[in-house]
């Protein structure tokens, strides 16, 4: 016990001295620092509501506000909406039973047989609802053409094998094989509906459409496209070039590519179109120049009517003369070839001897390029001989792009033009110079014609064949293509042109014929046409009309119907305004 008391003591005496070294404060003093802390905290608590609601009380004010406002709007568009709602199911249920009431006295009064065929087409229309759902429910759809893709993979192995054995013997007739087909489908579908082929030929816009409207839709949307290739590709030139900074070479290596890739597009789409107008401008001259010549034009003029009487009257050579059905049907089936027939049936890119395209348009301008190139090249240079013969040079060209550099030049120093206004004028005389062999028909009586020909179909020809050469040459360059898909695009305006001023030109050939000289001043049109400058032009005043069509409005507006009419409308707004000042 004595221990145990001793051990207390001990603590206690510990105890003690800690709670003298911790100096607890008094329990007055403690009371008095708790009540002026709690009378502190209140009173900051006061000032700083008081500071929140001096700052918030105008957002507050104007969300109150604007609560307000848009409650009585809504209350409004509520008591609207639940107005005209009733107002419209009253008036649909006023609808529905009138219409109920119409059709129950219809069907009364209809016969037994119209209620039987009613009867019929509405079975009709559930039994194609139930077989629709039976077929998508056992897939005949998908089943069907897993078929087909099948038996058409198993017809295209047997058709490349035909086509190998075929190309052992002969490659040459392994190319030729799917022309000779679709020759033989046609000729198949003449033998077993004739009516049909005669039909679409003449009694419909087909060979029209395939043979002129749809190549001219196609160079209206090529030349579109080119345009905003380049004006795309200027503009990030020259956005490139002022951010020319490290960290954008990948995004700039990346547009490069880019726009390599939609160049070769643009290029391929331009050369195509290109060569399909250069064959289609050749098979135009020839038939033409045809129709001109003595004794061969009698094949070349279609007849029309009763060909049995005009024969009987008419001389030998006119009974070889071909039916307007006939040159039809035979234009629809060429055509048609010529535009939709791909270069490979079975989807494989195949080339032939010469590593060309085996498509019709690459096999026909292949053949035509070289011919038409040495043509004009041929009368050209007979012409210049011709003509410059007593200058000594022997070309007409050379002496008189000699004469005119030397005052262009003059005038250049003087500032009186400018280097590219003497390079157009330079330009214009070389363009000019082709046109030499045709100038000459203008002077011989009854071949200006022929004259015409040459200028509007084998000049233009030609230069569109020297573009598709020029393009066909593959550049890594890219402003070097650049330049030749715009020099290119020159000569689809042209075509795009040709076949506006075609159109004008048939349509008033019997005014014309009429009119002395009229064939030289068509000569002049066309050459004139042939320029640069007149075609981007042309070309542009043309763009301008189609996408704003201000020439149609001021024509229409100029019509004695639009005239009364914006007469009659301003003497109702006169009654009008009368109307209103003698109420007023």
């Amino acid at each position: 016990m004595r221990l145990i008391a001793s051990r207390m003591q001990v603590l206690l005496d510990s105890a003690n001295v800690l709670l003298e070294k911790l100096d607890l404060p008094p329990w007055q003093e403690y009371k008095e620092a708790a009540s002026t802390a709690f009378h502190d905290v209140r009173v900051a608590t006061m000032s700083s509501c008081k500071f929140g609601h001096l700052t918030f009380r105008p957002f507050f004010i104007l969300l109150g506000i604007i609560l307000q406002c848009l409650a009585v709007v809504l209350q409004i568009i509520l008591e609207n909406s639940i107005y005209h709602g009733w107002r419209a199911a009253k008036e649909f249920y006023f609808q529905f039973q009138m219409a109920t009431i119409w059709f129950i006295r219809y069907q009364r009064n209809l016969s037994p047989s119209a209620i039987y065929a009613e009867v019929a087409v509405l079975t009709a229309i559930a039994t194609l609802w139930l077989l629709r759902r039976h077929v998508q429910k056992h897939r005949y759809y998908e089943r069907t053409m897993a078929w087909y893709e099948v038996r058409k993979q198993k017809v295209m192995k047997r058709y490349n094998h035909f086509v190998d054995q075929v190309g052992k013997t002969s490659t040459f007739l392994a190319l030729l094989l799917p022309h000779l087909l679709y020759f033989a489908f046609a000729a198949i579908i003449k033998k077993l509906l004739p009516w049909f082929v005669t039909y679409l030929a003449t009694k419909t816009p087909l060979n029209a459409v395939i043979q002129y409207f749809h190549p001219l839709y196609c160079t209206f949307l090529i030349i579109g496209k080119s345009t905003h290739h380049l004006r795309t590709y200027t503009v990030d030139n020259a956005a490139g070039d002022k951010k020319s900074d490290s960290k954008t070479k990948p995004s700039n290596f990346k547009r490069q590519q880019k726009q390599k890739t939609e160049l070769e597009e643009l290029r391929k789409e331009v050369v195509d179109i290109l060569k399909y107008w250069v064959v289609y401008a050749i098979i135009i001259a020839t038939v033409r120049t045809g129709k001109l010549l003595p004794f061969v034009g009698h094949l070349f003029t279609v007849a029309g009517g009763n060909v049995a009487k005009r024969k009987s009257r008419q001389g030998i050579l006119s009974k070889f003369r071909l039916s307007s059905k006939f040159v039809e049907e035979i234009s629809l089936v060429f055509f048609t070839w010529l535009r939709f027939m791909p270069s490979s049936v079975t989807g494989q890119q195949k080339l032939s001897l010469k590593g060309r395209g085996n498509s019709p348009i690459e096999i026909i301008y292949n053949k035509i390029s070289s011919l038409v190139k040495s043509a004009m090249s041929s009368s050209a240079s007979l012409t210049n001989k011709a003509t410059g013969s007593h200058l000594g040079n022997g070309s007409i060209l050379s002496w008189l792009v000699g004469k005119l550099d030397f005052p262009l030049t003059i005038l250049v120093l003087a500032r009186a033009i400018s280097q590219e206004t003497k390079q157009k004028v330079m330009a214009t005389v070389t363009e000019l110079s082709d046109l030499l062999p045709a100038a000459v028909t203008l002077f011989v009586p009854g071949c200006s014609s022929y004259g015409v020909i040459y200028v509007s179909l084998v000049v233009p020809a030609t230069y569109s064949i020297k573009s598709c050469d020029e393009i066909d040459k593959k550049s890594s360059n890219v402003e070097l293509m650049e330049s030749k898909v715009n020099d290119a695009s020159r000569f689809l305006r042209f075509w795009m042109i040709h076949a506006l001023v075609t159109w004008i030109l048939d349509s008033f050939a019997h005014i014309l014929a009429w009119v002395p000289l009229s064939t030289h001043a068509i000569w002049v049109l066309w050459a004139f046409l042939q320029l640069e400058t007149s075609t981007r032009r042309f070309y542009g005043w043309f763009e301008s009309e189609v996408e704003t069509q201000s020439t149609v409005k001021r024509v229409i507006a100029a019509l004695p119907s639009s005239v009364d009419s914006q007469k009659d409308t301003s003497s109702n707004e006169t009654q009008e305004v009368e109307k209103s000042k003698k109420e007023d």
